[in-house]
């Protein structure tokens, strides 16, 4: 007769795992009814303004201090979050959230490069996206995992239109449609939608609806496809923007709040900025691979809490 002794120490911890899995499940076969279809455009749809979708996004563009791109410099930043418990489940590598907690990013819109240092209790992640490509590095030790590459793209292009708004919509607009305004606490929004190509990572489409507040042309929120990673396909998530700070004539968004809509509704991420200077004479160069020069190094000069 063989007898079978059990780790009752093991066991207890693949029972907790276990419910914890049952139970991330469940919440989120609960909420699927909350999803939010996500906006679709209106065949003759002519809004009372007479202004379409082109002329709504260059208000917004000239209220924002004008294209990024075409204005130059660099943009550095700080910034710092939270993950929601249940996405960091849903998706884990996406968020990556054991690396992606703060974070030193670093941005030359003219040259089409976004440099991301992400720091966690795991370490470090660097992601640098240039136009065509994407290099991942966890430690200083480069990642070739397709997975890694495909979302670090996405997410990367995504914190570019978070950071840069309207004129990271300018940049990559294939058709521009008004939609119906909205009113939200008192607050109305002109809507547009934007179908982006290429879209966001390694996706060759995606689509973005820009809610923008009638009064001032701030953008107020965004609400955006993901189709550039295979877990991603179909789910639409929004941002929006808190608060804004003026940098010398340009306005940028220093506050965020993240929920994905569909296939579910929940809450994804918080974050804001910490730190923000502009124009340290930013070349490619110093941000290239693993290491960073001496002036990109440097940490974002703090933002005092207003």
């Amino acid at each position: 007769m063989r007898l079978m002794v059990v780790d009752r120490r093991k066991s207890g911890a693949v029972r907790r795992e276990r419910m914890v899995l049952w139970i991330a499940a469940s919440v989120s076969v609960l909420l699927v009814g909350c999803a939010t279809p996500f906006p679709v455009a209106t065949t003759g749809f002519v809004h009372p303004d007479g202004r379409d979708g082109a002329a709504v996004l260059a208000a917004t563009v000239a209220a924002h201090g004008g294209d990024l791109r075409a204005r130059g410099g660099d943009i550095a930043s700080a910034i710092t979050g939270e993950w929601s418990g249940l996405i960091t489940r849903i998706q884990p590598l996406v968020t990556d959230h054991q690396w992606r907690i703060d974070a030193q990013e670093r941005m030359l819109p003219s040259e089409g490069v976004h440099a991301i240092r992400w720091s966690g209790p795991a370490g470090e992640k660097l992601v640098l996206r240039t136009d065509d490509d994407v290099r991942v590095f966890y430690d200083g030790v480069e990642s070739f995992d397709e997975d890694v590459l495909a979302s670090s793209a996405m997410t990367s292009d995504a914190f570019q239109l978070f950071l840069c708004g309207p004129s990271f919509v300018a940049w990559r607009a294939s058709r521009l449609e008004r939609l119906a305004d909205v009113v939200e606490d008192g607050r109305t929004l002109h809507r547009v939608l934007a179908v982006l190509e290429p879209g966001f990572g390694r996706s060759p489409r995606d689509e973005v609806v820009m809610f923008i507040d009638a009064r001032d042309h701030r953008l107020w929120r965004v609400w955006l496809t993901l189709e550039g990673f295979r877990t991603t396909r179909g789910a639409t998530v929004d941002v929006t923007f808190l608060k804004y700070r003026d940098f010398d004539g340009v306005l940028l968004p220093i506050e965020f709040d993240e929920r994905v809509r569909a296939p579910i509704s929940i809450h994804a991420h918080a974050w804001r900025t910490t730190g923000l200077d502009l124009d340290r004479g930013l070349t490619a160069a110093d941000v290239a691979g693993a290491e960073w020069s001496e002036k990109a190094s440097r940490p974002a000069e703090v933002l005092e809490r207003k």
